[in-house]
């Protein structure tokens, strides 16, 4: 199949401010190219890069938008969402997707019924449904919930990556459940495994190490996790917790942690490269994921992959993620995930124990099997649209 994803963002040349949807997109199209389907990417400069490209085999389209010129400040309202549709329907770009068997709408973008009246069939993916709980918010998502519900209405067939997520899509916009259809993330085991363990960082942060990494937005609930940290360091002092990655509220949570006193056992590094990454998540003795409110989490499979056993709270779908490979606390409770981190590491026996159950959790979310359900799925909806425009024919 010629198969076209259309997504904001593309890891390749660099990562930028999407980790989880940009290392999705990646391994979602090399995973279809490997399965010998024709993949072409179409996005946008925000991870640089030119505007024909190549990588591992997969086409890459660059098309400009509102934030390539004016910078983060067209993000509100999703203005750079909505002038990257506006330049994906001009007629000198329809060519890269025109003849495709199948388009994937990673994002909502406006005026998607361009597609149904060309006879194009689309599946969009819906990761999960966010909340508006802060100032922030505000300036983004009523436009960004409004571009969703009209496109999973008039395109119907989309794609959940959890049964959370395939729940919201019934209760916030109204789907039918037999339109949409759950694919859970996957997880590339050549790139997350314990081989990446670093005597490196063992050696500057000790043997009883700590993680998180994810976007520093709200519903991430890192105040949580350091209120959890005042606790954990009174029964064990010697404990450290690093946290990776960068968002609007990162400054905050730093004034946050001098204000607990935790500056000796807390680090907040920023945004990390993949090679320094992929080191943390398996040397950590533990990946503690405080988080709220996820489509799937991807990075507590990351973490389990790397031979990291997890804690994350006892919310669907990250509660059923994980199975055997971690434990969960009571959300939002910071007593509670501080007995549950103290535990883990005064129990090394347990630690190991759970360490072995979760690497044998990820198998069964490799890429490549992922990629096979997509592909099954994507042959049924084009095979589907094709009985469809025989059938009107013929009428």
């Amino acid at each position: 199949m010629k198969i076209t994803i259309i997504s904001p963002v593309f890891p390749y040349p660099r990562r930028g401010d999407y980790f989880g949807l940009e290392r999705y997109v990646e391994n979602l199209a090399v995973y279809l190219k490997k399965l010998q389907h024709d993949v072409t990417v179409i996005t946008t400069y925000w991870n640089g890069g030119k505007h024909h490209d190549k990588y591992k085999g997969v086409s890459i389209i660059r098309l400009m938008e509102l934030k390539s010129i004016i910078g983060p400040i067209a993000s509100i309202g999703f203005l750079h969402y909505i002038t990257f549709g506006f330049n994906l329907y001009r007629k000198k770009n329809m060519k890269y997707y025109l003849n495709s068997d199948i388009v994937i709408l990673n994002i909502p973008l406006a005026f998607t019924r361009f597609f149904k009246l060309k006879n194009i069939p689309v599946v969009s993916i819906f990761h999960h449904y966010v909340p508006i709980k802060s100032v922030f918010e505000y300036l983004y998502f009523p436009m960004y919930h409004f571009l969703e519900k009209w496109q999973f209405r008039t395109n119907k067939k989309v794609i959940a990556i959890s049964e959370a997520s395939k729940n919201d899509l019934i209760k916030y916009y109204g789907l039918n459940g037999q339109d949409i259809k759950v694919i859970p993330d996957g997880i590339d085991t050549e790139r997350f495994n314990p081989k990446n363990n670093s005597k490196e960082i063992k050696k500057e942060f000790g043997d009883k190490l700590l993680l998180f990494s994810g976007l520093m937005i709200y519903r991430k609930r890192v105040p949580i996790l350091l209120e959890a940290m005042t606790h954990v360091i009174k029964e064990i002092p010697d404990a450290k917790l690093i946290l990776t990655g960068r968002g609007p509220f990162l400054k905050t949570w730093i004034k946050l942690s001098k204000n607990l006193n935790l500056h000796e056992n807390v680090k907040f590094l920023g945004f990390v490269d993949d090679e320094l990454l992929l080191k943390l998540y398996a040397s950590a003795d533990i990946f503690v994921f405080p988080s709220e409110l996820e489509g799937f989490g991807q990075v507590l499979l990351e973490a389990m992959a790397s031979g990291t056993p997890v804690i994350c709270a006892d919310q669907p779908p990250m509660s059923e993620i994980i199975e055997n490979g971690g434990l969960t606390f009571k959300i939002n409770d910071p007593f509670d995930l501080a007995n549950k981190i103290i535990y883990l590491l005064k129990n090394k026996e347990e630690l190991d124990k759970i360490r072995k159950h979760g690497l044998e959790v990820v198998k069964k979310f490799h890429w490549l099997n992922i990629a096979r359900c997509y592909e099954k799925y994507l042959l049924e909806i084009r095979n589907e649209l094709i009985n469809t425009i025989k059938k009107s024919i013929s009428e």
